[in-house]
């Protein structure tokens, strides 16, 4: 009778996660459509039509060997000039990036606004600080954030702009890892892993339903912004800049979220240096995802539930074969339907080649998700050289 409940539960639970696939499958090729409808030519047109005020923003801390890559970017951005303000806001860095800032002040006058926070305000994220002041500075209707360790093409900020439309409050762009050295299976797992997040993202956004996003890539209205009370409901959450805010956006019913598939759109980060920095990263994100709008919780929370089942199952096989058996069947459902979501996915996005790591990809995805959902919900994490816990 055991046996029978759980096989029951666990086989209805992987044709749901199937089901799940197959949506997020037809919400990428929702993307697809509108990629291959909105040319380059549509956004050229559009931005020679129309050209809002758009502030860059930044917040950065201890970048001194990422930030300089990151700002001849931005300074060569074919977005008008006179329409793009570009504030950095330097957060209590203890090395040379207030230097290489001043540097790139005076070789582009006028063009970057400089602030320095000295002191996080108590009881509120120290990056949803710095980014806040920020804004208290920006003249831009659309706010458009990245990272100091990003680089992106010189179309970047004009193809964001071009998919804003008069409901349009949020637009999310894919972010991937740029090469470091050789491509080893290091550096792939890791790389496949990361964009798999975005894969998903976009899939989502595609059945219009967000839940997570980038914060390295987004671009947003100030009014849907300000309409969501920007930071101020999550900002002793210390991550999630990204998240939060993308939700809470959605929920106000008001503005659609969009996900630009243009490959000018595309952001590329510094991986981490090693795995020390990869899981450190991941228990942060991971920190998050219980205090998400309800909604999302439940979503993220039910596969949460299923990842754990398949292991258990695995590991009852030891006691008796049948739950290994039924384990190994779900985990190659889960394998088999992730696989079609990630070509689908990366094939929107121009970034086929990183199926080559899918197996080993794979086989740490389930005990990675796992343990770092654990790990940051109830630990603590590094995060920019400080050890911080998900809450300040």
């Amino acid at each position: 009778m055991p046996f029978l409940l759980v096989s029951l539960g666990l086989g209805g639970a992987s044709l749901i996660y199937l089901g799940l696939n197959i949506q997020l499958f037809r919400g990428l090729g929702n993307l697809a459509r509108s990629k291959n409808g909105f040319s380059v030519k549509k956004i050229e047109a559009k931005a020679a039509s129309t050209h809002p005020l758009v502030t860059i923003l930044i917040a950065a801390r201890n970048e001194e060997f990422r930030i300089s890559k990151c700002l001849d970017c931005l300074m060569t951005q074919d977005y008008p000039a006179e329409y793009l303000q570009i504030i950095i806001v330097n957060d209590r860095s203890e090395d040379k990036t207030a230097e290489i800032l001043n540097r790139f002040a005076v070789a582009w006058p006028g063009r970057l606004t400089l602030l320095t926070v000295s002191q996080s305000s108590p009881g509120l994220s120290p990056k949803k600080f710095a980014l806040r002041l920020g804004m208290e500075k920006a003249t831009g209707e659309i706010i458009v954030t990245t990272d100091a360790d990003c680089i992106m093409s010189k179309s970047w900020v004009s193809t964001l702009v071009a998919e804003f439309e008069e409901k349009t409050g949020l637009v999310l762009g894919m972010t991937s890892y740029y090469p470091m050295g050789s491509k080893n299976i290091a550096w792939g797992t890791q790389a496949l892993e990361f964009i798999s997040y975005g894969v998903v993202a976009a899939g989502l956004v595609g059945l219009r339903f967000p839940v997570h996003g980038n914060a390295n890539n987004i671009a947003y209205r100030r009014r849907a912004y300000e309409e969501a009370s920007g930071f101020s409901t999550h900002g002793n959450i210390v991550s999630g800049d990204d998240d939060f805010l993308i939700q809470s956006i959605h929920k106000l019913g008001r503005w659609d979220i969009r996900y630009c598939v243009q490959k000018e759109s595309q952001v590329r980060t510094e991986p981490p240096l090693s795995w020390g920095q990869f899981w450190e990263q991941r228990k942060r994100w991971a920190s998050k995802c219980s205090l998400y709008q309800p909604k999302q919780a439940a979503f993220l929370g039910a596969i949460f539930i299923y990842y754990a089942l398949i292991p258990l199952c695995i590991i009852s096989g030891f006691f008796d074969a049948r739950f290994l058996i039924l384990g190994l069947a779900c985990w190659l459902v889960k394998i088999g339907s992730d696989f079609g979501v990630m070509f689908k996915g990366l094939s929107v996005f121009s970034q086929k080649d990183l199926l080559r790591w899918f197996i080993p990809t794979s086989i740490i995805h389930i005990p990675l998700i796992l343990a770092a959902v654990f790990a940051g919900t109830f630990g603590d994490f590094i995060w920019k050289g400080q050890k911080v816990r998900r809450k300040v």
